[in-house]
């Protein structure tokens, strides 16, 4: 568990039941880590220092989706891989604003994107202190493009379709500012809850309106009904416009192969698909601390396969939950030898720098 009090861990995992740290399920089976090394990762450490090369944007340039396929400036696939960071609400220290930590993840994770969660409903979130929470997403977006890497600006709710007009609002704020920055992508609802996707499909369009006003080109990512999962829903009925993905969320101790099924269905109808949030444990965050590695491969495989980018969750010091990447008190620029990191931290740090 993050580190808050116990009333406020209540709150999330009591309210808000996705996969952003409350179960959906319970896991039959997880499998145990497999320990190997192979699989986990380097310390060696370079460094937070620019100039080691071209930056993920430099190599890239503005992405687009062409055929189904995020793609970068030339026209080529591209396959971002990097973390979420925790609400931004919720968080035990600042570590996706330090602008360190940051470049620190871009030399020696291979991180290309980061992700920002800003919650929207809890209290201390969006709709309770918003210039605090747009602070917290405009200092993330700002790192991200010093630091030359992508940045998902994530509306993160359950229920934005109750909040459509301060969604619109907020998008049209981030697209004004940050159009033309080939850094931005936008996620406009995180993990759609209690709507199907008729009418989840009539925020999306209201939502991507409001951005292309002020950016007519930006990616924007989708998310789809039932946690995230069902995109091969928004796949037969697709939002109109140019440069759009889908979201695509899974825990690996609890969504399998069924899952991937869903994934392999909407890329045959040509959808894009962008898998914002993941872990390599069950759908409550890990709670009970097991991460099932063998099954979390076999996501990774498919990602691979079908070069989709990733954002893993979640950066941030926490235990017991085994989605958390680092322990309590891990520095908050960066430096995270394995003695600072928690659960599928490992892993997740291996699939970076593959």
């Amino acid at each position: 568990m993050p580190a808050r009090a116990t009333v406020v861990a209540g709150l999330l995992f009591g309210l808000f039941s996705s996969a952003c740290d409350a179960g959906r399920s319970t896991p039959a089976a997880p499998t145990l880590p497999t320990g190997d090394a192979t699989n986990e990762g380097s310390n060696d450490d370079v460094g937070a220092d620019d100039g080691l090369g071209p930056t993920p944007v430099d190599a890239n340039g503005h992405l687009q989706v062409l055929n189904g396929q995020l793609s970068n400036e030339a026209g080529d696939p591209v396959q971002l891989k990097g973390v979420s960071s925790m609400w931004l609400n919720w968080e035990s220290q600042a570590y996706a604003e330090n602008a360190t930590a940051l470049r620190w993840m871009r030399n020696n994770w291979k991180l290309s994107v980061i992700r920002a969660a800003m919650g929207v409903e809890p209290a201390g979130a969006y709709l309770d202190q918003p210039d605090v929470a747009k602070a917290q997403v405009y200092a993330v977006v700002d790192h991200a493009i010093e630091a030359g890497v992508y940045v998902l600006v994530d509306f993160h709710a359950h229920k934005a379709f109750e909040h459509q007009d301060d969604a619109v609002a907020f998008f049209s704020e981030v697209a004004a500012k940050y159009s033309g920055s080939p850094n931005v992508i936008y996620e406009t609802y995180n993990e759609p809850v209690g709507i199907g996707w008729a009418d989840l499909k009539k925020y999306h369009e209201a939502v991507v309106a409001a951005i292309r006003e002020q950016d007519a080109d930006a990616p924007i990512v989708l998310g789809t009904p039932n946690y995230s999962q069902n995109v091969d829903l928004a796949a037969a009925d697709p939002v109109a416009g140019t440069n759009l993905l889908y979201t695509l969320h899974y825990y690996a101790c609890t969504h399998k192969a069924s899952l991937r099924q869903k994934g392999d269905v909407a890329l045959g109808l040509g959808a894009a698909l962008f898998v914002t949030e993941w872990g390599a444990t069950a759908a409550d965050g890990g709670l009970d601390g097991v991460v099932c590695q063998d099954e979390a491969q076999a996501w990774d495989d498919w990602l691979n396969g079908h070069k989709l980018s990733w954002t893993a969750w979640k950066l941030d010091g926490c235990e017991p939950d085994a989605s958390c990447l680092l322990m309590p008190g891990a520095p908050v620029d960066g430096g995270w030898t394995d003695d600072y990191l928690h659960g599928h931290g490992r892993f997740v740090r291996g699939r970076m720098q593959e």
